[in-house]
């Protein structure tokens, strides 16, 4: 069960921001998020999703989902469609196009060009459609530079303003090493959230914290944002929230 976890985000909603940041601090895990985001939008009818794996195998998407109490394969090729690159590498090796474009596109290029594809086949069918990566640090260990890495994220924050209903959500991990790239990719949108280590250290109770910064009002010199921390623990079958002081630890 994942209600609480989207409703501390402001997730919850049919209708999302155009574009959502979710920047995971080195030696936490925030995959829980995209797949507690995906079982909501496959919840709601006649929407559209699309998963691109990078980090992670449809596989285990599928198997997130049944613990979560959702069944990715009832959706898949109808209201789910994925765009699985690491099984096609894993399945291809040096010959996957994602290794070896064969029209001479760079990796970001051919991610985009796919993207736009599954958008122009599924889209005018749905009530909304969301586009989730799981892990934009996976193009980097792919060779991709930081440049290509914004250029893709600035191409993806482009599709959600051309498409009303278009949700794009990315998740960068490691985003205190990649610093730069990390803040430059949130300012594309209106909603970051940040997964970050408790300052204590390891905790059973709790596994991290989650800042979430939501922009309100944005002016010619200032903007209002909304800041709200809450403390998270994924269990095998759902995720917990609490409240900062709800329970004995430093955060």
């Amino acid at each position: 069960m994942a209600a609480s976890v989207l409703l501390a985000c402001g997730l919850n909603e049919q209708k999302l921001p155009g574009f959502v940041h979710i920047s995971e601090e080195s030696n936490v895990d925030g995959s829980f998020l995209i797949s507690c985001i995906l079982g909501q939008r496959l919840r709601i009818s006649n929407a559209g999703t699309l998963l691109v794996c990078l980090q992670h195998h449809y596989q285990h998407y599928f198997n997130a989902g049944m613990r979560l109490g959702y069944n990715t394969n009832i959706f898949l090729d109808k209201t789910l469609n994925v765009i699985d690159v690491l099984s096609d590498m894993a399945r291809h090796g040096l010959s996957s196009k994602w290794l070896r474009s064969p029209d001479g596109l760079t990796l970001t290029e051919q991610l985009v060009k796919d993207i736009r594809n599954q958008l122009a086949n599924n889209f005018p069918n749905r009530s909304s459609y969301t586009i989730l990566i799981d892990n934009l640090s996976i193009l980097f260990n792919l060779g991709a530079s930081k440049q290509q890495v914004q250029q893709f994220c600035l191409d993806l924050a482009d599709l959600a303003k051309e498409h009303d209903n278009l949700t794009v959500i990315t998740k960068l991990s490691n985003s205190d090493i990649h610093q730069l790239t990390d803040n430059n990719v949130a300012k594309l949108g209106h909603v970051r959230i940040q997964v970050l280590r408790l300052k204590s250290g390891v905790f059973r109770e709790v596994d991290g914290r989650l800042l979430i910064e939501r922009v309100l009002d944005e002016g010619s010199y200032a903007c209002e944002q909304s800041r709200k921390e809450v403390l998270y623990k994924v269990n095998d079958r759902n995720v917990k929230i609490f409240n900062p002081g709800e329970i004995g630890v430093k955060v």
